[in-house]
């Protein structure tokens, strides 16, 4: 039989170890928890600005075809180039080693602001669609023809995969 302990006696010394073996376990756990916690959110927001720059590219290419003259609009090798209803901006995408760029500025300068809009990028293709429904990857058709009616960017990007923006062109108001 164990003899009764004084309650005014405090805590034993196995007691304060087994207290403090608990709370450096429960200590541990949650460092190791918040740890996993932070790489995950450091992909996450990586990933995170990685679409954000992407929808961003994609909205502005979308609003640059919205705002282009149909008959100024010109495809060579892989290069778009359109000047806008008010004849006062060129505006050209392309590829540059792994850049989608967009270059824009006065249609009779020399050089144009260059403008990064997506890094990163293994392939990019345009295509247009002209009034009779065929797609052209050059323009304007060397066979001749209609007006272009839209333009579709094929993007791809070796992380996420393919991305296609199909835009319409407008026609100017009439003066």
């Amino acid at each position: 039989m164990t003899p009764e302990r004084d309650p005014a006696a405090g805590v034993t010394l196995v007691e304060m170890l087994v207290a403090l073996s608990l709370f450096a376990m429960v200590g541990l756990a949650s460092f190791t928890t918040l740890d996993t916690i932070l790489k995950v959110r450091e992909r996450t927001d990586g990933r995170l600005e990685h679409l954000a720059q992407l929808d961003r590219a994609l909205l502005i290419f979308g609003r640059d075809i919205v705002q282009a003259d149909p008959r100024t609009l010109n495809l060579v090798d892989g290069v778009l180039s359109t000047v806008g209803h008010d004849g006062k901006t060129k505006r050209q995408y392309l590829l540059a080693e792994t850049v989608l760029n967009r270059e824009i500025g006065p249609p009779n300068a020399e050089t144009l602001l260059t403008q990064s809009l997506v890094q990163n990028v293994d392939a990019l293709a345009f295509r247009v669609l002209d009034e009779d429904r065929v797609w052209h990857s050059t323009w304007p058709d060397p066979a001749g023809g209609g007006e272009a009616l839209a333009v579709d960017m094929h993007v791809e990007i070796n992380a996420i995969g393919s991305l296609r923006r199909l835009s319409p062109l407008t026609r100017p108001a009439p003066r």
